[in-house]
């Protein structure tokens, strides 16, 4: 994979909410990751790691 090609690239998630079913799972998410940065998403069963990467 070229990684350089990704360097300028950015995620901002902006007041982010997400859920099943009329049951939440991730909450008024804000965050920016910068391209190129390394990044580790870690929670516990059910926290919503895998709701907020869909």
């Amino acid at each position: 994979m070229n990684t350089s090609a990704l360097s300028g690239a950015s995620v901002d998630l902006v007041d982010l909410t997400l859920g099943y079913d009329r049951h939440p799972a991730v909450h008024h998410v804000h965050t920016r990751i910068d391209g190129g940065a390394l990044v580790a998403l870690v929670g516990p069963n059910g926290a919503g790691k895998s709701t907020l990467l869909k």
